[in-house]
């Protein structure tokens, strides 16, 4: 994942420069748990990163590291998941974003695979932006897919999308044909919609809840142009979304 916009690959003066040019940095936010037999346990953070630092290079921003770790505890009924605690995660969140703060960072974009992860980062951008005036801009990039990608298939949990997904990262880290157990009962998709659902939703303590093998949906179209094309897709339609936020913010005027 080397990149010129890569905090990580590049000199201080590099970064001092990005930095000057456009006060933004891109972050991602993923997790490290099961994804069922066929995909690796850091499904979410390989998206995460792969399209967060593509935003960052369409942006010309600089890209931020973050733990690869999210808030998950619903999935450690499963071994290789590794859970914060939702104040470890917002802790670290905001030790990172108040170092870019003191380096003259005014914008902070976050592109977010993991839905277990969307309450601790609403919280701590609130509480950023009231303590230090900043903006946060929140990308959920499971979503945009989903919306671009998942109207018959869904979003799921390991299924064709975040097959996809890692797929496009590296395709060596699927298994296909290990996929063959997938939770289908209907159950799935019906607990699924009502942990979602906007108006009333459930909230759940145990993915098996969901699907007693960890994963469930469909893995049929899965494959390795397909899943590049995808990703294209989805970065193209972040950088849209978050340069229209953006555009939106700066209009804001509050007398």
């Amino acid at each position: 994942m080397t990149s010129k916009h890569h905090l990580m690959y590049i000199t201080q003066p590099e970064a001092e420069a990005l930095i000057r040019a456009n006060p933004t940095v891109v972050i991602a936010c993923g997790s490290v748990e099961q994804h069922g037999r066929h995909l690796p346990c850091g499904t979410d953070t390989f998206a995460a990163e792969m399209i967060a630092l593509r935003v960052a290079e369409a942006l010309q921003a600089l890209y931020v590291p973050f733990t690869p770790l999210g808030v998950t505890p619903f999935h450690m009924s499963f071994a290789g998941t590794v859970t914060l605690s939702i104040e470890t995660f917002m802790g670290v969140m905001a030790d990172v974003c108040e170092s870019m703060i003191r380096h003259g960072v005014k914008r902070f974009v976050i592109v977010n695979w993991h839905e277990g992860n969307s309450p601790s980062i609403g919280v701590i951008a609130d509480r950023i932006q009231q303590k230090h005036g900043v903006r946060f801009i929140v990308a959920n990039a499971h979503f945009v897919t989903q919306q671009l990608f998942g109207q018959q298939v869904g979003l799921t949990h390991g299924g064709l999308l975040e097959t996809q997904a890692v797929l496009a990262f590296d395709p060596r880290l699927v298994h296909l044909e290990r996929g063959d157990n997938p939770s289908e009962s209907g159950r799935e998709r019906k607990m699924d919609m009502l942990r979602r659902r906007r108006e009333v939703h459930t909230v759940v303590s145990d993915v098996r809840e969901i699907a007693p093998t960890g994963w469930y949906g469909t893995l049929e179209g899965a494959g390795v142009d397909a899943a590049k094309a995808m990703i294209d897709n989805v970065v193209e339609r972040v950088v849209e979304l978050v340069q229209e936020c953006i555009t939106a913010l700066e209009a804001v005027v509050i007398e």
